[in-house]
């Protein structure tokens, strides 16, 4: 299934400009329906023509580039009103530009990202505001193999986003020496199902031990080295991710190469 709608939510600053930048990039491949979902402060109410105008002059860009799109404002605590106002829309990715570790205290910033995307459950495309906008799309997606409850849990959101791009999937997985073959296997069955699907799949398994306490530098490494345009990150699974604490996955999402991270 196609991505049919995307979400990109604006704060009016310079990294929810670069998210919408991002969001083109998705939209005029897919042809997707976008809302710019923007959350106000009750006392804002009332001036909700004017708060549009804002929206659509921030926004003008996106019809410049063929891109049309809705406004939708809510009001209310951010945090306490994003998850319902995201299910409302009933999209398929929203895109969330970062402020990160160094950025204004803003809702998208640092640990504040991490308690967002535990909010919602629709796939979230988190932009850094270091990130670079890859005109060609993103031809290269790393999909770390973390003990997930169910590996098939990554296989629809991957599919919809990387078939806009036919990108390569490279698949990382980590073992202990004591079960190697189990881990290997694991990794090698995901991407044979990737493969079934029509992409290009490569495999790169690395020794760890169960004294590891985090993946997230090899991760970030790994897409250093392979010129990865974004990562993968499952955070919606019953079980939680052994070996992610909050410092971990801050560290993917606001990673210093500046690599978009598609959250699941």
């Amino acid at each position: 299934m196609p991505i049919r709608k995307i979400i990109s939510l604006i704060d009016f600053t310079g990294v929810s400009q670069l998210a919408l930048e991002h969001t083109a990039i998705i939209a005029r491949q897919s042809i997707c329906l976008v809302t710019l979902l923007h959350i106000a402060d009750e006392s804002k109410r009332k001036d909700e023509k004017e708060l549009k105008n804002q929206i659509r002059e921030f926004a003008s860009h996106l019809e410049d580039e063929g891109v049309s799109f809705a406004i939708q404002i809510d009001y209310g605590n951010f945090f306490e009103i994003i998850a319902n106002s995201i299910e409302k829309l009933d999209c398929d990715l929203i895109v969330i530009g970062t402020h990160g570790i160094k950025g204004i205290k803003q809702n998208f910033v640092s640990s504040n990202i991490v308690k967002l995307i535990r909010l919602i459950s629709t796939p979230a495309l988190i932009i850094q505001g270091h990130s670079q906008t890859p005109q060609e799309g993103y031809l290269n997606m790393l999909v770390p193999m973390l003990e997930t409850a169910d590996p098939k849990i990554l296989e629809k959101p991957v599919e919809q986003f990387s078939s806009l791009f036919k990108s390569n999937l490279h698949l990382l997985g980590f073992y202990v020496k004591e079960m190697e073959q189990t881990f290997t296997q694991k990794t090698n069955d995901q991407a044979a199902r990737f493969r079934t699907m029509g992409f290009n799949t490569h495999v790169q398994m690395e020794e760890t031990s169960v004294y590891t306490s985090s993946y997230s530098r090899s991760i970030i490494q790994y897409a250093d080295i392979e010129d990865i345009e974004v990562l993968v990150l499952v955070f919606h699974e019953s079980e939680g991710i052994k070996n992610f604490d909050n410092a971990d996955m801050e560290n993917i999402l606001l990673n210093r190469l500046g690599k978009p991270v598609l959250c699941i």
